[in-house]
């Protein structure tokens, strides 16, 4: 359902913004050089692939059939991907790249902007009721994969002990972790996107290097005996 709506959201964004798409906003094209789209494609990385490194940790103790989810996973990353560059793209088609920049939610600023015959407008308020929703699940699936995690890392049968320790954790980090919107926007370039390469590029990426080795080495210990 969530899907569908946001498949709906979309469409609706190009149909009622596409009067107000200046095609000139796209110029110049990397005016500013290869290395802060190289950093911007890192921020991209990390709020849509690189997070759901988390998956993981459910998918070895909950999943039945790995291969069909893993297959999900990779769809639904894409999909995500190019709604996410989709809106990135109008952001900057309709808004411009300073207001674009400028704004702390572009996409909520989009839709404020949509008034077709002062009949349909005020579509912000659905945007949110999505983002609510999207982010309700998205905090459920961080929680549950972190419980699943510190269960199988203390060898625990059952993750379901850790759900209040780490709900009153959670509720202390909601309140501390973030003080001001500065602080929140210099921790996602100078803390976050770093924490997010290496738990979730370095470290699987690591941990596939090792698991062929090993496999390689059994294999040979295999051949000789």
């Amino acid at each position: 359902m969530t899907q569908v709506n946001v498949n709906l959201t979309f469409i609706f964004f190009i149909l009622f913004l596409s009067p107000k798409i200046e095609v000139q906003n796209m110029q110049p094209v990397m005016e500013t050089g290869i290395k802060p789209i190289i950093l911007t494609a890192l921020l991209y990385l990390q709020y849509s692939s690189l997070s759901l490194i988390c998956l993981l940790m459910v998918f070895p103790a909950f999943i039945n059939q790995p291969k069909r989810a893993f297959k999900g996973l990779i769809f639904g990353n894409l999909i995500g991907g190019i709604f996410l560059l989709s809106f990135t793209i109008l952001s900057i088609l309709v808004l411009g790249v300073d207001n674009s920049v400028r704004q702390l939610y572009p996409s909520y600023s989009l839709a404020r902007k949509i008034n077709v015959g002062g009949f349909v407008q005020r579509l912000e308020a659905m945007l949110a009721i999505i983002w609510f929703i999207s982010l309700y699940f998205k905090m459920i699936i961080y929680f549950f994969g972190s419980a699943v995690g510190f269960a199988q890392i203390l060898n625990l049968k059952d993750y379901r002990p850790l759900t209040l320790p780490l709900g009153m954790i959670l509720v202390v980090l909601s309140l501390v972790i973030y003080p001001n919107i500065t602080y929140s926007r210099s921790a996602s370039l100078d803390v976050w996107t770093p924490l997010m390469i290496t738990i979730g590029f370095l470290f699987p990426l690591s941990l596939l290097f090792v698991d062929l080795i090993r496999k390689r080495i059994l294999s040979k210990i295999t051949a000789k005996n």
